[in-house]
C-alpha cells in the first residue's frame, strides 16, 4: 500500500513551535516518513513574517526530492494578483496545487464567488492546479457553490473542514450542510488535523475526532477523503506514527480497500501525484 501524507509544512525555523524552532526541518520530516513508511508528501507553505521565502524554499526541498516531496504554492487569494500567481505557480515553483489561508479563518468568503474572480477560476482551469483551501463551517455554503460551478477544478479543503469553528458535532448527520458535497466529486475533505477537533488532542485515538471522519466517510465515501499529519504543528499533542496511526489503526470504519484509498491512492489521484 502507497501511503501519502497530504497535508505537512516545511520550515528550517518554525517559531510558533518555540522552543523547538526547528522541529520541522525537511531532514526530520524524512526520517519520520522512512520511520512510519509513508512514500511522499504534500508541502503547503507556511508564509508568513518569520518565512516570507517559503515557497521558495518548499520549492527547492520539492526539486532535491521528488520523490518524496509534491509541492503547493501559498497563494493570497484575496489579492489583485492572485490569478496572475496561480499562472506562474507550476513554472516558477513546480507546484501541484495552490495552498490558501485566509487572514481571519471566520470571515465570509463571499467574494470568491463574485464576477472579480472569474480570472482567479479560469487561472485553475487553465492549469489544472489543485485549490487547496483552509476552510470552516461559515464558508460551507461558498465552498459548495464553487464545486458546483466549477466542476473542470479540484478542491481540497484541511483539516476535517474544521467542524471545532462553530460548526457541527459528529452527530449532526448533514454535517453543517457539507455532506451535499457527495454530488460534486471535484471536492474532497482531508482527514488532517485531527488534534483541532478533539477535546482531548493528546489522545491518539482522537475519539471525538474519529466521530466527524466517521460522519465524513459515511456521507461522502472514501473516494473523498485525504490522510494528512499537519506535521510538525501535529508534534505539539502526538507523534508523527501516532496521526497516521489514527488512520490506519484506529478508524474501524474502513475497510482495507478504503484505507489504500485514504492513506494514499485518493491524494495520489487529486494532487496528480
Amino acid at each position: 500500500m502507497s501511503v501519502i501524507d497530504a497535508h505537512v509544512h516545511v520550515l528550517s525555523n518554525f517559531p510558533p513551535m518555540a522552543p523547538w524552532e526547528d522541529l520541522g526541518r525537511v531532514d526530520r520530516l524524512l526520517h519520520h516518513m522512512d520511520e512510519c513508511d509513508v512514500d511522499k508528501a504534500v508541502v503547503l507553505p507556511v508564509v508568513a513574517e518569520y518565512s516570507p521565502g517559503n515557497n521558495q524554499e518548499c520549492a527547492q526541498w520539492g526539486r532535491e526530492h521528488p520523490d518524496r516531496l509534491a509541492v503547493l504554492t501559498d497563494v493570497p487569494m484575496h489579492q489583485q494578483d492572485a490569478a496572475e500567481r496561480v499562472l506562474r505557480a507550476g513554472e516558477e515553483f513546480g507546484a501541484v496545487g495552490t495552498s490558501y489561508y485566509p487572514p481571519k479563518l471566520d470571515e465570509k468568503m463571499q467574494w470568491m464567488l463574485e464576477e472579480a474572480c472569474d480570472a482567479l477560476w479560469q487561472a485553475y482551469k487553465d492549469t489544472g492546479l489543485v485549490c487547496n483551501l483552509q476552510i470552516g463551517p461559515a464558508n460551507y455554503g461558498v465552498l459548495l457553490e464553487l464545486a458546483r460551478r466549477y466542476p473542470e477544478i479540484r478542491f481540497v479543503a484541511n483539516h476535517l473542514a474544521l467542524p471545532s469553528l462553530g460548526g457541527p458535532d459528529a452527530q449532526d448527520e448533514t454535517y453543517g450542510g457539507l455532506l451535499q458535497a457527495a454530488a460534486y466529486p471535484n471536492l474532497s475533505i482531508k482527514a488532517s488535523g485531527f488534534y483541532a477537533a478533539a477535546e482531548t488532542p493528546w489522545d491518539f485515538r482522537c475519539p471525538q475526532a474519529l466521530g466527524f471522519f466517521s460522519r465524513l466517510l459515511k456521507g461522502l465515501g472514501a473516494d473523498r477523503l485525504l490522510w494528512g499529519s499537519d506535521w510538525p504543528p501535529v508534534s505539539r499533542h502526538v507523534t508523527y506514527r501516532q496521526s497516521l496511526e489514527i488512520i490506519r489503526t484506529f478508524a474501524t470504519d474502513l475497510d482495507e480497500r478504503g484505507r489504500a484509498k485514504v492513506l494514499g491512492e485518493n491524494a495520489a489521484r487529486v494532487y496528480g501525484i
